[in-house]
């Protein structure tokens, strides 16, 4: 330990530190610095501790046994168990472990005394926590922590007594040999007055193992086949069931892609009825803006010019008239007495007339 204000204990050392009477501080190892007038410093080892006992008593058939163990405990770590273990002992460990020794034997003859011979003998994991919990209590007040209590040895101490212990098991063990070599000795008289009917007993017995052993194997067959044939039909139905939502899938996809067809040819037929009424509204406006150009053309064409592209349009028409031959007669006169319009018409109204009869010929 260093002097001065400064205190430190080992590694394997508890070191408590005391002022007025109570615990201030304690640990293992501890390193501190203290009041040399207030303060006082204890310190003693941490390591487990190994007592060992040996206690002799009678059982309650009175019958002498000897008991052989150790005990092994540390200092209490929770809460002030340093300190209690140094208010009761101090810093001399020889005094506690031979004062641990004498409770511990203490223990073992209060045991051993209201256990019977056969407990004590057989029952050491009832006695080591037996012998355990007296210890615990009885060392509560010191500091001490039990660690583990061990039986090293149980000795009766009559060697009689033991021998006789062991007797009813030889005795057992004999009777036992005895019977069975008097089953042997029968079953030899036996097989030999009666091998050949033992024979066929075992045979007969060898077949009816036989029958049985095949009457089960035709019953596991039979009944392998029923759960294998249940379990495909199970497997049938499964797949039934499978064919059965991909058909309905099937058929929803279809009618989905029915549906969307409809709609995309009403779609369509919209589209081209919008076309439609669109080239209408074109045409139309074009027609009348033809209409709008050939009037007014026309307003600013003379008569004679009036006439002359009524012939060329009545042309066009009867170009598309299967016809061999048209005549056109002029009925007008060299001197034209009358007007252009008066002129032309005949003309015209001759050529028409001449066309339809050719045409009604054909």
């Amino acid at each position: 330990m260093g002097n001065g204000l400064y205190k430190s204990a080992a590694l394997n050392e508890w070191m408590i530190v005391i002022k007025n009477g109570e615990l201030k501080k304690s640990g293992i190892g501890l390193k501190t610095f203290i009041n040399p007038v207030s303060d006082t410093v204890a310190t003693f080892p941490s390591s487990v501790n190994k007592v060992p006992f040996c206690a002799e008593q009678v059982t309650k058939e009175m019958q002498g046994v000897q008991i052989t163990g150790v005990v092994m405990w540390s200092v209490n770590r929770i809460d002030d168990g340093p300190f209690r273990f140094y208010k009761y002992a101090g810093q001399d460990m020889e005094a506690a472990n031979e004062n641990l020794r004498m409770v511990s034997e203490s223990i073992v003859r209060n045991a051993v005394a209201n256990s019977s011979i056969k407990e004590v003998m057989s029952q050491r994991d009832i006695m080591r926590t037996t012998l355990k919990k007296g210890i615990m209590e009885a060392v509560q007040g010191w500091g001490m922590w039990i660690e583990t209590v061990e039986l090293t040895d149980v000795k009766i101490c009559s060697r009689q007594l033991f021998e006789d212990l062991q007797a009813e098991f030889r005795q057992e063990a004999n009777l036992q040999a005895q019977r069975l070599k008097m089953m042997t000795q029968q079953k030899v008289t036996e097989e030999k007055l009666s091998s050949d009917q033992a024979l066929v007993e075992k045979r007969l017995q060898s077949e009816a193992i036989l029958s049985e052993k095949r009457v089960t194997a035709a019953s596991e067959t039979k009944l392998m086949e029923s759960r294998m044939k249940l379990k495909l039909e199970v497997e049938e139905q499964k797949l039934h069931s499978k064919q059965m939502e991909i058909e309905r899938a099937k058929l929803q996809q279809q009618k989905e892609i029915a549906i969307e067809k409809i709609k995309m040819k009403e779609e369509l037929e919209r589209k081209e009825l919008d076309l439609k009424v669109t080239l209408s509204k074109i045409l139309h406006d074009s027609n009348l803006d033809n209409l709008k150009e050939t009037y007014t053309l026309e307003s600013s064409m003379s008569e004679t010019s009036k006439q002359f592209k009524i012939l060329e349009n009545a042309k066009e028409v009867y170009k598309t008239l299967k016809l061999s031959n048209i005549t056109l007669h002029n009925y007008v006169g060299a001197g034209g007495g009358g007007g252009v319009v008066e002129s032309i018409l005949p003309a015209f109204n001759s050529f028409t007339e001449a066309c339809n009869t050719v045409a009604e010929k054909k």
